[in-house]
């Protein structure tokens, strides 16, 4: 069947053809008139994604609005609590109209609230702009234009508000925790200072480093000394070994003591005359002659005041060897007691060190700690949100749905499709002769010529 023949029935059966297309448009003209009409109201709304902090004012990267922020800011749109705050903000629970549809439709345990808010979020259209726009657009249909821009409006203010609950919550949650921390951290901070205190006013340190500078001082100063002393203790002692060994061995003449001693310088040199004379009397007398006696005698004396003071020179030097041997003992004494006094001061400073860094490090912490607690104070205590009304939504003109035109369109459209199946089916079940081509193709005979259709006025006559 070609379109010519297809042409030839919708010709012949065009009565057909214009009651079912006749008929299609009077149920799409119905359509439109029983229809109620539905008025569509929307705000956009700007969601900032610049990452910079408000209370640190610290900037982050810039970026588009992803897919999955995308996608996770419209499923808080269509939420459960948004639609709650909804029905709270504009009281939704006593409005006459949903109450008698809540009361008609018998949900049994579910309160009220809760209906009409799953109710609304069912309605409640959020989408993109665009593609690549922060914008997002909230609609809602209702059947009255004021309401209908009542509650986009209220849905993009619910949105706001959850949208800082959201940020708000855990920022508050962290300032709560913020202040055990810091609290804890003021008490490590109190233990700290109560014990280096302690430590102070046992130890009778402050905790400067005067105390071991003058302790190492003194430390210097009495090795000073003791070096000093033990040098002055060697040479006391070697004289008096050498004035030992002289003495031993009769030789006093080398030792440098009796050398630069003039007195006995003087009496070597009175007993040298007086043996010298001794040795002429003797010479010259018989021991019992008085001059031998005297002379004897003299030589004698200077002998013995020769002895006595060479004594004396041995009795000095070793006077002065024990003299500092005592000095050396009590220096060594006094260095081992500085050295613990040293000691003792630095495991002090050391012990005080401790505790002081201690201090630091929990006066540090607590700092920081309080730092941030202030900068998640301020965080949760922050009222502004990312995201700002670009428009507001205002009661439509005209009603969204329905739409005549485009209704009459497509049922033309389908009516005219319709009315030819129809037609087509009706002359399937009921074939008749149209064109040549179907004697032909029927029938098999040459068709040797056609007889025209006559006028209406030729038929007649």
């Amino acid at each position: 069947m070609n379109l010519s023949t297809i042409w030839l029935i919708l010709t012949a059966r065009k009565r057909l053809f214009l009651a079912v297309l006749t008929t299609v448009l009077l149920i799409v003209v119905a359509i439109c008139l029983l229809m109620p009409k539905t008025y569509v109201s929307g705000t956009s709304l700007v969601i900032d994604t610049k990452t910079t902090d408000p209370v640190t004012g610290a900037a982050g990267p810039p970026g588009d609005l992803s897919a999955t922020v995308l996608a996770t800011q419209l499923d808080i749109i269509l939420s459960h609590n948004v639609a709650l705050k909804v029905v709270d903000k504009l009281n939704l629970t006593h409005d006459p109209y949903f109450i008698k549809k809540f009361n008609d439709a018998a949900t049994g345990k579910t309160e009220i609230r809760d209906w009409i808010a799953y109710k609304i979020a069912d309605d409640v259209v959020a989408s993109p702009s665009s593609k690549d726009s922060n914008v997002i657009n909230i609609d809602y249909p209702a059947r009255d234009p004021d309401i209908a821009a009542q509650m986009a409006n209220a849905y993009a203010e619910a949105y706001i508000q959850t949208s800082l609950e959201l940020r708000e919550d855990p920022a508050r949650r962290q300032s709560n925790w913020f202040d055990q921390q810091t609290l804890a951290l003021r008490q490590r901070v109190d233990s700290a200072q109560q014990r280096l205190l302690e430590a102070q006013m046992k130890s009778s340190i402050v905790g400067t480093e005067e105390h071991i500078d003058v302790d190492n001082a003194k430390l210097t100063e009495v090795s000073t000394q003791l070096v000093a002393a033990q040098q002055v203790l060697y040479e006391s002692q070697t004289r008096l070994k050498q004035m030992n060994e002289a003495l031993a061995k009769g030789k006093l003449d080398a030792l440098p003591d009796i050398l630069n001693n003039e007195l006995l310088q003087t009496l070597k040199t009175d007993l040298a005359r007086a043996e010298g004379n001794f040795a002429e009397i003797s010479a010259r007398f018989d021991h019992n002659h008085p001059q031998y006696l005297s002379a004897e005698a003299t030589v004698k004396s200077l002998r013995s005041k020769l002895a006595s003071e060479v004594e004396a020179v041995r009795g000095s030097i070793e006077q002065t060897a024990q003299i500092s041997q005592r000095q050396v003992e009590q220096l060594q004494r006094a260095l081992d007691q500085q050295k613990q006094t040293v000691l003792g001061a630095k495991r002090q400073h050391d012990a005080l060190e401790v505790l002081n860094r201690e201090l630091q490090s929990a006066q540090t912490a607590f700092d920081a700690g309080m730092q941030r607690a202030s900068q998640v104070r301020l965080a949760s205590e922050l009222n502004q949100s990312s995201i700002a009304m670009l428009n507001f939504a205002v009661p439509p003109l005209k009603p969204s749905r329905p739409k005549p035109v485009l209704y009459l369109a497509i049922g033309l459209a389908f009516g005219v499709l319709l009315a030819a199946g129809i037609s087509l089916a009706v002359e399937l079940g009921d074939r008749r002769v149209r064109s040549r081509a179907d004697i032909i193709d029927y029938t098999g005979l040459t068709v040797l010529s056609v007889v025209p259709v006559l006028p209406r006025g030729l038929k007649a006559a």
